[in-house]
């Protein structure tokens, strides 16, 4: 039976609002409250998307048309003793990796496995001021490959291990622990980057070096670049998951934007265990400051004075005056900021919310991934329409765990966003210090909240 993770997931990204959630995020990483986070590319523009892979591995890879390799974030440095590079990869065919050298003399090398059909490997070297840019993609010069005959080498389900060895004696690669290539030349020391992708209509899983022990950021890589995305492309993300749903029966996700750029690192724990402790419940929405439907409750608690913005529950919880109003919102940031604490409600107690909600911050049970194999253009709608009722569930909000959302679309042009990043930054340095020196556990319930009825308003 798997251990039980907490999953961070996140469809990025704007560098300039995610670069806050990096922040929060690598400190609840850190201290244990979350195990891995998955960061799918979903970015609208080249320069966000290159901030990302300097960011985060990419253990994800879709077929390469455009012969993009993919960079381990990590250098390998060789010196006088040989060093052994693992990896795990599972691909049904045409597995590339890169020893792109860096620094030192002599030569880079690109190795295929499972090429030509998954009936061929190979080792083809290139000077080292040559980039595999330069030469992925041409008819391989024979005089500087070597071909190996490795009929159906790699296998239709499963991880392989492979493993590279480079030193003095060469070049050799180790395919499930039985040596399978030698470049016998000398190879001198230095720096290498480590490339990797696949090609001709494989896709790869990748596991590095210490990604298996470690609480872990990883960065699943989305489709090959279009901007703006096509339509439906979120789709691929839910179904990676339920595709994979026997390994995530016992973990909790939790799922945010990548500008949320505040979350109670003090409470986040709570948050998680009432997930856990809840299945009753099919989507359980953080407290978000700048989400219609929050903010509508975050009023009737007292915490939005109605003198300075007049909350309205949005008809059905779509859309409203807030969620069109950039000026609206930076006036709640503002006030938020002034004070969070005020947005810390008396009661934990759960609001049951069963009308559309802006899915800014929330949290589902793995072993619910079986209701959502076929989520649409609109997740949102619906996983808070068709496949809750298909769980038989009730979402609700947990007003005990606060988040702060930057901005929906239609308020950016009325916004300050520079402003107010910068704002959320300031108040980020004082959070993270007081986490850092007051670092919680995961704790029970209070007995009080758990006992307290929670208060249903939409069937």
């Amino acid at each position: 039976m798997h251990q039980s993770r907490t999953i961070l997931v996140t469809f990025a990204g704007r560098r300039d609002r995610m670069q806050l959630l990096t922040r929060y995020a690598a400190a609840a990483i850190d201290a244990g409250l979350i195990d891995e986070w998955h960061v799918w590319d979903f970015t609208r523009n080249g320069e966000d998307a290159r901030w990302l892979r300097e960011m985060f591995p990419v253990v994800q890879t879709t077929p390469s048309h455009t012969l993009e390799y993919f960079r381990w974030p990590q250098a390998i440095e060789l010196g006088a003793v040989p060093q052994r590079i693992p990896l795990r990869v599972r691909a049904q065919s045409d597995v590339h990796i890169g020893l792109q050298r860096i620094s030192g003399a002599g030569l880079s090398f690109e190795i295929v496995l499972g090429g030509w059909g998954n009936a061929v490997s190979a080792i083809r070297d290139f000077d080292a001021a040559a980039t595999l840019a330069d030469v992925v993609g041409r008819t391989p010069d024979p005089d500087r490959t070597k071909f190996v005959s490795t009929p159906a080498l790699m296998p239709e389900f499963g991880f392989v291990d492979i493993e590279l060895e480079i030193g003095s004696d060469g070049l050799k690669v180790f395919f499930n622990g039985r040596l399978l290539m030698h470049d016998r030349r000398p190879i001198e020391a230095g720096s290498f980057n480590l490339l990797y992708r696949t090609g001709y209509g494989s896709n790869g899983d990748w596991r590095f070096p210490g990604m298996e022990d470690a609480r872990a950021r990883l960065f699943v890589s989305g489709p090959e670049r279009h901007y703006p995305p096509t339509a439906m492309f979120y789709t691929r993300a839910y179904q990676h998951y339920v595709a994979t749903s026997d390994a995530h029966a016992n973990d909790v996700f939790l799922k945010c934007d990548d500008d949320i750029v505040y979350f109670d690192l003090h409470r986040l724990a709570e948050f998680v265990a009432f997930r856990k402790h809840h299945p009753e419940y099919f989507l359980v929405s953080a407290n978000v400051v700048n989400n219609g439907v929050c903010a509508h409750f975050q009023q009737k608690a007292g915490a939005i004075p109605l003198d300075m913005l007049e909350c309205e529950l949005p008809p059905g919880g779509m859309c409203g005056k807030l969620w069109g109003d950039g000026a609206k919102a930076q006036e709640l940031h503002h006030h938020f900021l002034r004070d969070p604490a005020a947005f810390q409600p008396a009661s934990s107690a759960p609001i049951i919310w069963n009308e559309r909600i802006s899915i800014n911050f929330i949290a589902w049970l793995g072993r619910d991934l079986v209701h959502i194999p076929d989520i649409m253009a609109d997740d949102e709608h619906d996983l808070c329409y068709g496949v809750r009722k298909r769980a038989r569930r009730n979402n609700c909000i947990y007003p005990g765990f606060v988040a702060g959302h930057l901005s929906f679309w239609k308020q950016d042009a009325s916004m300050n966003v520079g402003d107010l990043v910068q704002a959320y930054a300031a108040l980020a340095d004082g959070e993270l210090a007081s986490f850092i020196d007051h670092r919680p556990v995961a704790s029970p319930l209070p007995e009080d909240d758990e006992a307290e009825c929670p208060l249903a308003l939409a069937g």
